[in-house]
C-alpha cells in the first residue's frame, strides 16, 4: 500500500548557562582559556565594527551567473538533504528586465487598472524541495524583484501557476509572457515576487507530481524559502501571502492545508485561489463518471477531464511506480503514443490530441485498471493496479487548516474548465465542513481564461488589508451553484 510520507518540522532549544573560572589556568594543549589573573599578556583589540549593508530587495544576494539553460540542470554534487536545505538556490540566473512603462502596458493588456509602481529585474532559479514522497527534489522558478521596493521589509509573495503540461517546453518560466496577470502585477506594485515551475517540470527532477497535492504543495511552501534565501537578510518580513490559478489554485490551497505542519518559510496570512482545481473525492474533474462510462465521448466529457485524468494517472505511476512505468495505465496498443503525446505536449495541443485520438473515455485508460479501480470503489474483491492507485488518490485528498491563513476563493460563472458546481463549489463545501475562513467572490461573467485578470484589482486590495492585518475588502458570493457531486 502507498503510504504518504510526511515530513515534520523539528525545533531546538538552545541554553546557555555560565560558569566559574577554573581555579587554575588549563594547559595550553587543552584548548581552554588561560585565567585571566595568571595570563599576564595584553588583552587583544576589540575588532572594529563595521555597519552592515542595508537589506536590498531590487537585486539577489546570491551569486547570480549560471546560463538560463543551467537553470533546469541540478548540479551533481548537493549536500545531502535535510530540513534545513529546503528552498536553497542552487542555480541563479539573470533573465529579462523590464521598465516601469513596459510593465505597465503588459498588466494593463491583461485588463488590470493597477497603477505600476515599479519595473522588474527577473530572474530564473532553482531550489531544493522535498517531493511528495519524501524523496529530494528540485524545482525551476522565475524570480520578480522590484526596481523600485515599497517600504522594507517586504513580504513573500509566492505564485502557483495554472496547469501547462508535462512535457518540458510547458514550464512556465520558460514562457518569456506567462503569468502576466498573475504574478507581474505584484511586482509592478514593488513586491518581490517567486513563481515556482513545481519540482519535476521543465527540469532534470523526474516528472512533475501533477494534482499531487503533498508534492506541489511543497514545492510552493518551500518557493517562500527559496526566495527568502535569494535576498539579503532583512530584506523580506516573515509574512507569506500565496496565490494561484487552476491547478496553482489548488497548489495555494495545498500550501494553506500543509503550512502548519511541513511549515511555510515564515509565516503565511493569506491565500489566493482563482477557479481551484483542488481534488476533494473521486468524483473531482468528472473522474467517477468516466469510469463508470468508457462508452461515452470524450468530446462530451466537457474540455478538462480528459486530459487531466490522463496527466494525473501517469504522473502517479512515473513517480510512485517507476518511470518505466508511466505509461502503463494506458491501453496496450496506444502506450508509446500517448506516452509520447503526454512527454512532448503542452496541455492545449495534448487536449487536441486526445479527443482526436481517443474517441472515447474507455479509450483513455487501459480496461483492467478501470475495472479493478471501480472495483475497489464499489466494494469488491480490491486488486491491483487499481488498489493502490485508490489508495493513492484517497490520500491525495487533503483538508483545509481552520488555524491556517485565510483564503479568498474567486470563481466564474461561465467556466467551462473548472465548472462551479462541480470544482469551486464542491471545495467552498469541503472549506465549510473543516472550518476554514474562506471569502467567496463570485463573477458571473468570467471564464476560466479571463477570471484572473477581471479579479486581480480586487485580490491585490484583499491581500494588501490582510498582509497589513487591517479587514479584507467585502465582494458578492451570488450565484455560486451548490456541489453537484
Amino acid at each position: 500500500m502507498l503510504r504518504r510520507l510526511g515530513i515534520g518540522l523539528l525545533s531546538s532549544v538552545l541554553a546557555a548557562c555560565g560558569t566559574e573560572a577554573p581555579a587554575t589556568a588549563p594547559d595550553a594543549g587543552d584548548g581552554g582559556v588561560a585565567d585571566p589573573v595568571l595570563d599576564a599578556s595584553p588583552a587583544p583589540e576589540a575588532a572594529p565594527v563595521v555597519d552592515a549593508a542595508p537589506p536590498r530587495a531590487d537585486v539577489p544576494a546570491v551569486p547570480c551567473n549560471d546560463t538560463l539553460a543551467d537553470a533546469y540542470v541540478t548540479p551533481s554534487s548537493l549536500p545531502p538533504m535535510d530540513l534545513s536545505r529546503r528552498g536553497d538556490v542552487v542555480r541563479c540566473a539573470v533573465d529579462v528586465s523590464l521598465t516601469l512603462s513596459e510593465v505597465q502596458s503588459r498588466i494593463a493588456a491583461k485588463g488590470l487598472a493597477t497603477v505600476a509602481t515599479s519595473g522588474a529585474s527577473l530572474l530564473r532559479v532553482a531550489f531544493r524541495t522535498t517531493r511528495g514522497d519524501g524523496r529530494a527534489g528540485v524545482s525551476s522558478a522565475r524570480v520578480y524583484l522590484p526596481k523600485v521596493p515599497r517600504a522594507l521589509p517586504l513580504p513573500v509573495i509566492v505564485i502557483a501557476h495554472p496547469s501547462e503540461g508535462l512535457a518540458g517546453s510547458c514550464a512556465t518560466s520558460k514562457n518569456p509572457s506567462s503569468l502576466e496577470d498573475l504574478a507581474l502585477p505584484w511586482a509592478a506594485l514593488g513586491y518581490a515576487v517567486i513563481a515556482p515551475d513545481y519540482a519535476g517540470l521543465g527540469n532534470d527532477d523526474g516528472v512533475q507530481a501533477y494534482l499531487d497535492n503533498v508534492d506541489t504543495g511543497h514545492s510552493t511552501l518551500d518557493a517562500a524559502r527559496a526566495l527568502r534565501k535569494t535576498l539579503s537578510p532583512g530584506a523580506l518580513s516573515p509574512k507569506v501571502l500565496v496565490a494561484g490559478h487552476s491547478q496553482g489554485g489548488g497548489a495555494a490551497l495545498a500550501a494553506q492545508s500543509l503550512a502548519s505542519t511541513y511549515g511555510a518559510g515564515g509565516d503565511l496570512v493569506g491565500v489566493v485561489a482563482f477557479a481551484p482545481e483542488w481534488p476533494t473525492s473521486l468524483a473531482s474533474f468528472g473522474y467517477l463518471n468516466m469510469l463508470r462510462h468508457p462508452e461515452e465521448l470524450t468530446v462530451m466529457t466537457g474540455l478538462s477531464p480528459s486530459v487531466v485524468s490522463v496527466l494525473r494517472q501517469y504522473a502517479y505511476l512515473a513517480n510512485w511506480v517507476g518511470l518505466a512505468h508511466a505509461a502503463d495505465g494506458f491501453p496496450v496498443g496506444a502506450r508509446a503514443a500517448m506516452a509520447n503525446a503526454v512527454e512532448s505536449l503542452c496541455l492545449t495541443p495534448l487536449g487536441g490530441y486526445l479527443q482526436g485520438t481517443a474517441l472515447h473515455v474507455g479509450d483513455l485508460v487501459d480496461d483492467a485498471v478501470r475495472t479493478s479501480l471501480l472495483a475497489c470503489v464499489d466494494g469488491g474483491t480490491c486488486v491491483e493496479p487499481g488498489k493502490s492507485y485508490l489508495a493513492y488518490l484517497q490520500g491525495n485528498v487533503l483538508h483545509g487548516d481552520p488555524q491556517g491563513a485565510p483564503i479568498l476563493l474567486v470563481q466564474g460563472l461561465l467556466d467551462q474548465v473548472m465548472p462551479p458546481a462541480d470544482e469551486a463549489a464542491c471545495t467552498l463545501a469541503t472549506m465549510k465542513a473543516d472550518g476554514v475562513a474562506t471569502q467567496v467572490c463570485v463573477d458571473g461573467a468570467a471564464t476560466h481564461t479571463n477570471v484572473v485578470g477581471r479579479n486581480m484589482d480586487f485580490a491585490l486590495g484583499w491581500a494588501e488589508k490582510v498582509l497589513s492585518g487591517k479587514a479584507a475588502p467585502t465582494c458578492s458570493a451570488v450565484g455560486m451553484p451548490a456541489c453537484s457531486h
